[in-house]
């Protein structure tokens, strides 16, 4: 989590303008008319406690998460981009439960970034329905390849289907651009992956832990009121995690709501 600016500081054309220039990449455009009606949404008191959480905003661009995706194939022993130097057969793979989800398109953002997009690296990249005709054996390696993992709540629950496809014991990854430190423990206790995130996030990141040095208890349990207006069933984010990251293609629902959630009620920046 980034560091906010000292209490009280003016929510001025400079400091709107850095908001602007760093969210510009969000897939709905956060323009300073939009960040004026989501500050208009909190009362007049509590106006420069939410401009200082959009100072923590931990916002991934789309070149950070091509470099996170490069940086960690090419630490892995045993790859290369020449077939005959590799140990063993390699394999890549969107950890998703269905189509559509995130795990497809950073597939597609993690071959793109490796330099790997020409046909002859087709053979590298499967659907999961695919793992088990593939008889990847002991000497091989699996990819999976994800975004995001708050809780570990969907990795884990999809493990047992993905173990099924991969009964002779390969070495398997999961890469992620981000991870809270709770989920790669509980994903790496609980299934056969091994858990690398380029960027782990600790209880010091979410918001209402006491880890968290730039929030008081007072002003945290302003912000679960307005997390109750955003979210009532997830005020704090989903699990819990309290979290202020958000990703150039899209905000975990680990975030807090008040930054995500649109509705009726509410008006996010980063619309889901």
């Amino acid at each position: 989590m980034k560091s906010p600016v000292r209490r009280g500081s003016p929510i001025n054309n400079r400091r709107m303008a850095s908001w602007t220039a760093l969210f510009s990449g969000y897939r709905h455009a956060v323009t300073e008319e939009r960040i004026d009606r989501w500050l208009a949404q909190f009362k007049p008191d509590d106006r420069d406690l939410a401009a200082r959480i959009l100072d923590c905003v931990e916002f991934v661009t789309h070149e950070q998460m091509t470099s996170a995706f490069r940086s960690i194939l090419a630490g892995f022993p045993g790859w290369h981009r020449d077939e005959t130097r590799r140990a063993g057969k390699w394999r890549f793979v969107a950890y998703s439960a269905s189509a559509g989800e995130s795990g497809d398109s950073m597939l597609h953002k993690f071959r793109l970034a490796n330099d790997l997009g020409l046909s002859r690296f087709n053979k590298l990249f499967i659907h999961k329905r695919d793992l088990l005709r593939e008889e990847i054996g002991p000497e091989d390696t699996v990819i999976f390849v994800d975004d995001f993992a708050g809780t570990g709540d969907q990795v884990c629950a999809n493990w047992p289907e993905m173990q099924e496809l991969l009964p002779l014991n390969p070495a398997i990854y999961l890469v992620l651009i981000a991870a809270s430190t709770h989920a790669r423990t509980r994903i790496t206790d609980q299934t056969s992956l091994a858990v690398l995130p380029y960027i782990e996030l600790t209880d010091g990141d979410n918001v209402y832990s006491p880890q968290c040095r730039h929030f008081t208890p007072t002003e945290r349990g302003i912000l679960v009121g307005y997390g109750k207006r955003a979210d009532k069933r997830f005020p704090k984010g989903h699990g819990d995690c309290g979290m202020v990251i958000v990703f150039a293609h899209n905000c975990p629902n680990n975030s807090i709501p008040i930054l995500h959630a649109y509705h009726g009620k509410w008006e996010g920046l980063f619309r889901r």
